[in-house]
């Protein structure tokens, strides 16, 4: 009977080395504690905190990402509206000296620079347009192609043409009156309705509690401003200039006011767009700033995950080679006893 105890219980002990081998064996190829959550012992409840961490983390990363993909495309339209506004109010002013000799390759000037405004203002990322506010699927600019032949500029071009030496003053206001009639605008009703002028800017989710704003409305400024806004000056100057002939040249100074009057309105969205862009750019810092701090979070949550759920493999290895010669060493003494 001792005999058969004795093999009893070296088999006994057998079958936990082996089982013991088995889990040893499967950490070292695949480096993990187990296979199944509760595998990790009183590991698991901090395991799954940290994964829990880790994703929300990912997931703001990843929006920061987004958003500053969408925010540098943003930078280069604000860019490219404001070179086209100082440059068409630079020679708005230039032109009040060479009279009715410059007025025709002005207007021509205004008149392309006009469509590129609208395409500018019609730029999409992705699917979205970037000027729309919420509604990223309607054209900031609806008519952005046939802006020149529009409501807006066919409106300022009847008026353009009743200049004289004196009228001046009221052919400007009705230009600005153009742009801002909801019959004569030039951008979209969801922009202009009472719900469009009134929705918040659009922002991104950097982390709990923290928003930061990256949205760029067409027709409305930082402090928004909304009939002297940057987009409706620029559309509203580049039409009226597109309008002109040299029969407006002629009417002396009536086409002075009328140019320095543009050129300012000009200049003025100029500095709105470089406020908005100062803006955005500061945005950017903040989104940045807040990617960087997730991804040196994840780097420290990563590593404590793993010291969670991981094995480390050289004490791993070195217990699998000890068991390994346990068990050989049970086989053998089985061996011995049932001789």
């Amino acid at each position: 009977m001792s005999t058969i105890a004795t093999i009893g219980a070296l088999a006994l002990d057998q079958a936990h080395l082996r089982a013991r081998l088995d889990t040893l064996t499967r950490q070292v190829s695949t480096g993990m504690r187990g296979e199944r959550h509760g595998d990790l012992g009183a590991e698991a409840r901090r395991a799954v905190d940290l994964r829990g961490e880790i994703m929300r983390r990912e997931a703001a990363a990843a929006a920061a990402d987004r958003a500053l993909a969408r925010t540098g495309v943003t930078q280069s339209v604000l860019g490219r509206l404001n070179d086209l506004a100082g440059g068409v109010a630079a020679e708005a002013a230039r032109a009040r000296t060479l009279g009715a000799t410059g007025v025709e390759a002005l207007a021509l000037t205004a008149r392309a620079a006009l469509a590129e405004a609208a395409a500018l203002l019609n730029t999409r990322h992705g699917a979205e347009y970037l000027f729309a506010g919420a509604h990223v699927d309607v054209a900031p600019v609806p008519d952005g192609a046939g802006i020149a032949g529009g409501p807006m500029a066919t409106a300022i071009s009847a008026a353009v043409a009743t200049l004289d030496p004196l009228n001046a003053p009221a052919v400007l206001a009705a230009a600005a009156t153009a742009a801002n009639d909801p019959l004569t605008t030039p951008f979209a009703a969801t922009l202009e309705s009472a719900t469009g002028l009134a929705e918040p800017r659009r922002a991104v989710q950097v982390a709990d509690g923290e928003r930061v704003s990256i949205g760029v409305l067409a027709n409305r400024d930082q402090a928004d401003e909304v009939a002297l806004s940057w987009g409706r000056e620029l559309l509203r100057g580049l039409a009226t200039l597109a309008a002109l002939t040299p029969a407006q040249a002629a009417q002396g100074a009536g086409y002075d006011t009328l140019l320095a009057g543009v050129a300012a309105g000009l200049s003025g969205a100029a500095a709105g767009l470089a406020v908005e862009a100062g803006a955005l750019g500061a945005g950017e810092a903040r989104i940045e700033a807040a990617r960087e701090r997730h991804a040196d979070t994840l780097v420290a949550l990563r590593a404590q995950l793993g010291d969670a759920e991981e094995v480390d493999l050289a004490a791993a290895t070195a217990a699998l080679r000890a068991v390994q010669a346990r068990l050989q060493a049970s086989y053998e003494a089985t061996s011995m006893v049932a001789r």
